[in-house]
């Protein structure tokens, strides 16, 4: 892993806790069943039923925010980590081809070395 993955790693476990956080802090909607059997809902007028505090609207903009970088970065980390991998990949089938290589090379000096051997002893033995 490179070093750009470990921070990108580290900035997405910030922004999970962010996240869990901004979304812990929000207040619920829904109000229940109960309410709406009882009646309670429809005594609330329709500005106070839709007015939502200043500080949960802010909240709702920080999450999505958050929640956007965080879906980008894992992309981005997705991608490099992708990247990586094609390069290692191209690294190793090199390496792997440069052993081949060197691998039949030694196979056919050594036999051509064993087939001059083996024709100065025919040769001696003339």
């Amino acid at each position: 892993m490179t070093i750009l993955e470990y921070i990108i790693g580290g900035v997405l476990l910030v922004l999970a806790i962010a996240l869990i956080t901004l979304i812990g802090l929000q207040q619920s909607k829904r109000r229940g069943l109960g309410n709406s059997i009882a009646g309670q809902g429809a005594s609330e007028s329709y500005l106070a039923k839709n007015k939502i505090g200043g500080r949960d609207k802010s909240y709702q903009k920080i999450t999505l925010i958050v929640a956007i970088v965080f879906v980008v970065l894992t992309l981005a980390l997705y991608i490099i980590g992708s990247i990586d991998m094609k390069d290692s990949d191209d690294n190793s089938s090199a390496t792997s081809t440069t052993s081949t290589t060197v691998s039949s090379t030694v196979s056919s000096t050594a036999s051509s070395a064993e087939s001059s051997t083996a024709s100065t002893s025919t040769e001696a033995s003339k």
